[in-house]
């Protein structure tokens, strides 16, 4: 579920992006009994966007990479 609402964010900000890969990894569990967080940021070479799952309290819990055509 996570990493499909990281892909939700990704889409909901370049809607006319193509994705040609899109790798995660969980690095710690995801609860729903709080609050969490999914952010994005462009790297510098303009087509990878890394992703990231932040719990309630900040720590990371899934980080991911798309890759752009």
């Amino acid at each position: 579920l996570i990493a499909t609402l990281l892909m939700d964010l990704l889409r909901r900000q370049l809607p006319d992006a193509e994705v040609a890969s899109f790798r995660f990894k969980a690095v710690r569990p995801t609860f729903d009994l709080n609050a969490f967080h999914v952010s994005g940021q462009p790297q510098a070479d303009g087509k990878t966007i890394r992703l990231w799952a932040s719990d309630h309290e900040g720590w990371l819990t899934m980080d991911a990479t798309a890759v752009l055509r």
